[in-house]
């Protein structure tokens, strides 16, 4: 079996997934028979790797479990704990392979015995992980790896090893509930030594190797200085963004404790700030005379300094000058050297400050290659976020850090497409930070939320990251900000961009983007989710290949709405569901016109995914909405349901789920204020007199609508429900139910299912004015007459006859059918109830037995 790509025009990558979904029965049997015979043997040269990518591809191309069998799984297992196995390459693929199959029965790695090799955890930790029954072993293995970082004299691999190792450990939140608080402040204490190790050695050697094997004989190498990010001599502390040829054991620990930082800081020192206290000294900094041995520090005028011993007391008190003064805020290197490279012991917290200040001072310089603008980018976004992190345990350190952070966003918005990931850190610093300095963070904000994600909603990367800030942080920005209730319209835009991924994200997030004032717009905008993704695939493909435009329904299905896209006259329409901001109006009055034109993309894989979360979410709306139970909020939203049952996106599956939704909530809302029936008595009147609403709106609406009419026009409810009232809503059904009647089983929404409801509607508004009463009586003659001669259904006729004949006899002795007819209204009392409800039975059984006598 081999991959090779294919000639239709698709990716390598799409193909080769293709081909290997299409690999399974007897050729992927014979395939794993060939795959066992290798494994079993001991060659582990290219055609072993070659197989073991071969199955990742197989395994990673369907979501299906492939039928591996337990030797395989064992043979996977042997690799990545017995080093003699195989080579790193080796092993690495087949912990990739087995962290793929995860959770799996037949993975057995978690029954690992002590002692643990270093050289196998890389290996296995990943697919410890991967498992769901390990925090047992994680626990055990934790304290292990606490003991290889602290031990002194390990070796140059097993020390990194360690550390990427913990590093992998924080990031799931594991393992670390079983180190004593004293063995986790030493790896404190231990990374604030290697932070600050390599400080003042700006000196790297010319060999791929690492420092430790380049002194065996003695013998002097020439040094060569560390060089800035622009091309010159670096001449203060060394950071990650100082370039050299070589790096040392202190080097690549120092850069590798910088990117666990703000892991290892959000693991354990914030919430309680257990490990705030002061960190052991740092090892002393090797000079690049006696790089190898590292006895003595070296300072930026080469004269050497005394080691401090790790007894010596640290305290960072009001005593000892604050690192963080204004003049340091602004980047000056000239003041970190000092501080980092002095006598003052520092904690952990403070030096990784100056660190950051550091390197944020370093990113201003211009790269002397382009390809290092990623690396700056990265730096300035790291040290951003660790910044933050260390300003909310340290609310003193904000007067310093501040004017910094106030730098680097005038940079940042001086480019004409600003960084949108670095944009966001800043958003985040600002938003916690900005009160304590007087600084109004709306430019910030509106730059992101409103320009940049307006242009970059559809970039994965920061998609996750503005839904995992909002989520994270949704109760202080429901609070204290409008970001959510302003910008929505914009945030949407992610989820209609990736409908199957943020789905749960944004079940947390639609609540808040609700109040007074947005109500009404948040639902409009929520059932035109569809819409919106059909107008951003169309506005991509513009982008992407604006020559589909031009082209015939021939060759593309999407002609005639790209085209449409670019008129003038239809530019607004299109710029409505694209607004970045709320408040510009609920909906268009050219919605329908719209809906049409967007009808080529609804069967485009996103808008149908899209489509089907949306009754979701509209049902949570309700949810929420009803739940607070505002009369001004849901009395807005009564005339939005009425109106968009009738105009809602041209899938048929989403219509029909989407307005069993509506009729739901509407019911809900009338059950929680009555008073709706009267207070929009024109638009429910308007509605209903109109056979075409119910061919729109479908059946289930239309019939609960009718429903709810007949329930609550009562003056129980309201005193406003006059004589006059009733008899224009009588007016209504009866010239609805004679019309439903004549077109019964000739349109498919008239269901004899709804006549049924218009009789009774008919027959309880009746009650409530005995005038009407005559009126109901050959009204429903009428119907049961109708009814019988369009439709030679018998199970029909009897259904309508039977209800007939109830609702007749029950309205010829007017003062039964008042209490029989009309529901307890909530001004009376529970003992009144249940006697009405005692005496309804009574009644309703005396018109049983009268019908049974006739």
């Amino acid at each position: 079996m081999s991959f090779s790509p294919g000639s239709n025009g698709s990716s390598l990558e799409d193909t080769l997934y293709q081909q290997a979904r299409g690999v399974h029965g007897k050729e992927f049997e014979e395939w794993v028979g060939s795959l066992r015979e290798v494994l079993q043997s001991s060659d582990r040269g290219p055609g072993c790797l070659t197989l073991l990518r071969q199955l990742y591809v197989l395994t990673a191309a369907t979501k299906y479990s492939r039928n591996l069998s337990t030797n395989i799984f064992r043979l996977l297992q042997s690799l990545i704990l017995e080093p003699e196995q195989g080579g790193p390459r080796v092993r690495l693929l087949a912990s990739v392979v087995l962290q793929d199959l995860s959770p799996s029965r037949h993975v057995a790695v978690s029954d690992f015995k002590p002692p643990v090799e270093m050289s196998n955890v890389p290996y296995f930790l990943p697919v410890l992980l991967a498992q769901t029954n390990c925090q047992e072993k994680l626990s055990t293995l934790a304290p292990k790896l606490v003991n290889w970082l602290m031990q002194p004299g390990s070796e140059e691999e097993r020390l990194l090893a360690s550390l990427s190792c913990f590093h992998t450990l924080c990031s799931h939140g594991r393992g670390l509930e079983r180190v004593p608080e004293d063995r986790l402040r030493g790896v404190s204490g231990q990374l604030g030594n290697w932070l600050r190790g390599a400080g003042r050695n700006t000196y790297s050697l010319p060999s791929s190797s690492l420092t430790g094997s380049l002194f065996k004989s003695g013998a002097k190498r020439q040094v060569v200085p560390f060089k800035e990010i622009d091309g010159t001599v670096s001449q203060d502390i060394f950071t990650v963004l100082c370039i050299g040829e070589s790096y040392s054991l202190d080097h690549l620990l120092n850069i590798s404790t910088f990117s666990f930082l703000r892991r290892w800081f959000l693991s354990t020192l914030t919430g309680d700030n257990r490990l705030t206290g002061p960190s052991p000294s740092p090892a002393p900094t090797p000079t690049h005379e006696s790089l190898a041995h590292g006895t003595s520090s070296y300072d930026r005028q080469g004269s050497l300094r005394s080691s401090l011993t790790p007894s010596q007391p640290h305290p960072f008190t009001t005593s000892l000058p604050s690192p963080l003064s204004p003049t340091l805020g602004m980047g000056s290197s000239s003041l970190i050297g000092p501080i980092l490279g002095g006598r003052t012991k520092q904690g952990l917290k403070d030096s990784a400050v100056q660190y950051c200040l550091r390197v944020i001072d370093q990113c201003e310089r211009r790269p002397s290659k382009s390809v290092d603008d990623d690396l700056i980018d990265a730096c300035l976004y790291e040290c951003i976020a660790l910044l933050d992190i260390l300003c909310s345990l340290s609310r003193s350190l904000i007067n310093g850090v501040f004017p910094t952070i106030r730098r680097v966003y005038s940079r940042c918005t001086l480019n004409p497409i600003p960084n949108a990931r670095l944009l966001l850190a800043l958003v985040k610093f600002f938003l916690n930070h900005g009160e304590s300095e007087m600084y109004d963070s709306e430019g910030p904000v509106a730059l992101f939320f409103g320009q940049v994600l307006a242009s970059q909603f559809n970039d994965p990367g920061l998609a996750y990251d503005t839904v995992e800030y909002l989520v994270d942080n949704l109760e202080a920005l429901h609070g204290s900000t409008n970001i959510l209730t302003k910008y929505f319209p914009n945030i949407l835009k992610i989820l209609a961009w990736f409908p199957t991924t943020f789905i749960a994200e944004f079940l947390q997030l639609l609540p808040s983007f609700i109040s007074k004032a947005t109500a009404s717009e948040v639902l409009h905008s929520t059932f035109d989710l569809p819409c919106l993704s059909a107008t951003l695939q169309a506005n991509h493909l513009l982008q992407t290949s604006p020559g589909l435009a031009d082209t015939g329904p021939q060759v593309s299905p999407y002609a005639k709405c790209l085209a449409a896209f670019q008129e003038p006259t239809h530019k607004l329409m299109f710029g409505h569901f694209q607004r970045s901001e709320s408040g510009r109006g609920d909906t268009i009055d050219k919605l329908k016109s719209l809906v049409f034109l967007l009808e080529d993309f609804s069967e485009h894989q996103r808008v149908v995914e899209m489509a089907r979360v949306t009754p979701l979410l509209i049902k949570l709306f309700f949810k929420t909405v009803l739940f607070s139970n505002d009369r001004e909020v849901l009395s807005q939203l009564v005339t939005v349901v009425m109106e968009r049952s009738v105009l809602l996106y041209k899938i048929d599956f989403y219509q029909s789920q989407t307005r069993v939704v509506m009729s739901d909530q509407l019911m809900e809302m009338f059950k929680l204020h009555s008073h709706f029936v009267i207070d929009f008595k024109q638009e429910i009147v308007d509605f209903l007199s109109n056979l075409r609403s119910l061919n729109s709106a479908g059946e289930h609406f239309y019939m609960h609508l009718v429903w709810a009419l007949g329930e609550y026009s009562h003056a129980g409810y309201d005193s406003r429900c006059t004589t006059a009232l009733l008899s224009q809503y009588f007016e209504t059904l009866e010239s609805m139910g004679l019309e439903a009647s004549l077109n019964l089983h000739q349109s498919k929404h008239c269901t004899t299912r709804l006549v049924l409801v218009i009789m009774s509607s008919v027959a309880k508004i009746a009650s409530r004015c005995q005038d009407l009463i005559p009126r109901a009586l050959l009204c429903l003659n009428k119907i049961l007459q109708i009814g019988s001669e369009v439709t030679s259904d018998p199970a029909t006729h009897k259904m309508l006859l039977s209800r007939a004949n109830e609702l007749v006899h029950v309205l010829k002795i007017p003062s039964i059918a008042s209490a029989v007819l009309t529901p307890p209204t909530p001004h009376s009392g529970g003992d009144q109830d249940m006697n009405k409800q005692k005496s309804i039975a009574y009644l309703l059984q005396s018109v049983s037995r009268n019908i049974k006598a006739e």
